[in-house]
């Protein structure tokens, strides 16, 4: 691995949990245990996809590309099985990683479901962060919680809000990027969980999952994962910023901090110049509550992961802002060998300042990460 910067700390923006099969089984509220994600079969080569309610929980996923996916994970992580919390630990420590935000797995599509029972969704998510609570607090310094959130009820989407900060003591939580029951993040019936957040002060991001069972961009004309995958991360990302754009969200709550996780970064410059020069300056009048040019929204309020590996990532830095860079490592998931990530942001062509920042300074302001 390349030589890391002398005394360099990392915060790693987006880990993921890999959650035992039997999660939602053991933590949810007993009324929906009947109904609760999990996963009815498993052959002796692999495994079937979740079911969730009776149905399967993604779409165009066959059990071909469920086994592929955890023979690739084996294969490549399968030192740090069974990805229980002491893997954990020494997986952040192999990759040099101080602290890390944990995102879910198989709770990505969970309840990533249109028109999925609100109650049922809510479920989901109170299982899914009282089982992460419980994992993080093997090091609650190095392992950090981001809880789990649905919108397809405001009123329990709050509760769970509340709960996930009030009692579980989390200050992250998630959000999927996509419509739910036809509403965008922005719509205006969300305004009450918008305010919710900027009154709790924590840090919501936004974060894709392929093959749900939500509106997605591309999954209404492509049914491979090349196509749809290549799809759903960075289209849904700025189709959710137009979104909060739109809405006025970031208007109302100035000090609310959004960050646009696994779709790399070079998205940004393309769609904050489109929007500035070609949307907002000929129909700002279409949107009175939107004050000022997006991109100066972008620059006050948002984070984005980059890709360590993004050819343009040297050139495009200073467009999107040094500050508003975010180191990822997406373990342990198979898109990338382990270590891979971090190791080509050492290598990229960014100055040791601006590494620093990508790597500690950034994700530490955004999570609003202690410095001790």
């Amino acid at each position: 691995m390349t030589e890391k910067i002398a005394d360099l700390r990392v915060i790693d923006a987006d880990g993921h949990v890999m959650e035992p099969d039997d999660l939602w089984v053991e933590y949810i509220d007993p009324a929906f245990r009947d109904r609760a994600p999990q996963r009815t079969v498993k052959t002796d080569r692999g495994w079937a996809q979740m079911i969730v309610d009776g149905e399967p929980m993604y779409r165009n996923y066959p059990d071909a590309l469920v086994e592929l996916f955890h023979e690739r994970t084996v294969a490549q992580y399968g030192d740090y099985l069974p990805f229980d919390p002491p893997s954990q630990l020494r997986a952040l420590e192999a990759q040099g990683v101080d602290i890390a935000f944990l995102y879910p797995s198989l709770g990505l599509g969970a309840a990533a479901i249109d028109h999925l029972d609100p109650k049922l969704a809510a479920a989901i998510c109170r299982a899914y962060n009282n089982w992460l609570r419980d994992f993080c607090a093997a090091d609650p310094h190095k392992l950090r919680p981001v809880a789990l959130l649905s919108l397809h009820d405001v009123s329990l989407a709050i509760a769970e809000l509340r709960h996930a900060v009030n009692d579980l003591g989390m200050r992250a939580v998630i959000l999927r990027p996509n419509m739910v029951n036809g509403r965008p993040v922005g719509h205006p019936d969300h305004a009450r969980f918008w305010a919710e957040c900027a009154e709790l002060d924590v840090t919501v991001s936004f974060h894709e999952g392929c093959h749900t069972r939500l509106p997605a961009a591309g999954a209404d004309r492509f049914t491979s994962h090349f196509a749809m995958h290549a799809c759903c991360h960075p289209m849904e990302q700025m189709m959710a910023f137009i979104s909060m754009v739109e809405g006025g969200v970031m208007e109302r709550h100035p000090g609310l901090r959004l960050g646009f996780l696994e779709a790399g970064c070079g998205w940004v410059p393309y769609l904050l110049w489109r929007l500035d020069d070609l949307e907002y300056r000929h129909w700002q009048f279409q949107i009175p509550e939107v004050k000022r040019p997006p991109s100066e929204y972008f620059a006050r309020q948002c984070w984005v992961t980059v890709e360590g590996c993004e050819p343009y990532l040297g050139k495009l830095a200073d467009d999107i802002g040094t500050d508003r860079l975010l180191f990822a490592s997406d373990y342990p998931h198979p898109d990338h060998e382990f270590g891979e990530e971090l190791e080509d942001v050492l290598k990229a062509p960014l100055s040791e300042d601006v590494k620093r920042r990508i790597l500690w300074d950034n994700p530490s302001a955004f999570y609003r990460v202690e410095h001790a």
